[in-house]
């Protein structure tokens, strides 16, 4: 498979349609991850690692990805007035695969039907699809440090990417990533605490 990104966090137009069909071989169950999770970008789905099995030597041999919406979820909330929002639905949507004879991964199990709508225009919002690049990243750091905030930091590589639907990562992930680089800074002071400590 190919890579679906550019390495400055700028996605590709996706040209290429996915459909798992029964019997398709995958070099690895990474592989059939990236696959999967290629197919519920395209389609507007979550997608999870649901289960895994390892043989007796210790290696994987089966595996099954789900819908992220699959499973049932009991409401932990307090106040009926304000529930909150449910995300799983029970949804059956899933593929397995196995180890075949060659080595290779093969597609032994499908369902494709889900329970809930699809929503192809929000799935870049799904947590597995938001990832910034090494140049992103790199190039965030690097204007935090010359001291221009993170809204103007975000909007300098939405603009250059012609678009906020062509970035692969919100704002919100731009101030995550500024915020933990500062709370893995040293201050004045910090290494000789550490120093006394040990």
């Amino acid at each position: 498979m190919d890579n679906l990104e550019h390495e400055d966090g700028v996605e590709d137009a996706q040209s290429e349609k996915y459909e798992p069909t029964l019997g398709m071989l995958f070099d690895s169950h990474d592989e059939m991850w990236q696959f999967y999770k290629a197919y519920g970008k395209q389609e507007g789905f979550p997608v999870k690692k649901l289960t895994s099995k390892k043989g007796s030597d210790g290696i994987i041999r089966y595996v099954t990805f789900a819908c992220g919406h699959s499973g049932k979820s009991e409401t932990k909330s307090t106040d009926v007035l304000k529930p909150k929002p449910i995300a799983k639905t029970g949804c059956d949507a899933r593929i397995g695969g196995c180890v075949n004879e060659d080595g290779k991964w093969i597609l032994r199990t499908l369902n494709l039907e889900h329970n809930h709508g699809l929503s192809p225009d929000k799935a870049r919002y799904f947590p597995y699809n938001r990832n910034i690049s090494a140049i992103a990243r790199k190039r965030i750091e690097m204007n935090d440090c010359a001291g221009i905030n993170i809204v103007r930091n975000f909007n300098s590589i939405v603009v250059e990417a012609g678009g906020y639907e062509n970035v692969s990562f919100l704002e919100k992930d731009c101030r995550n990533l500024v915020d933990k680089g500062r709370r893995l800074q040293l201050g004045e002071g910090d290494a000789m605490v550490i120093l006394k400590y040990f």
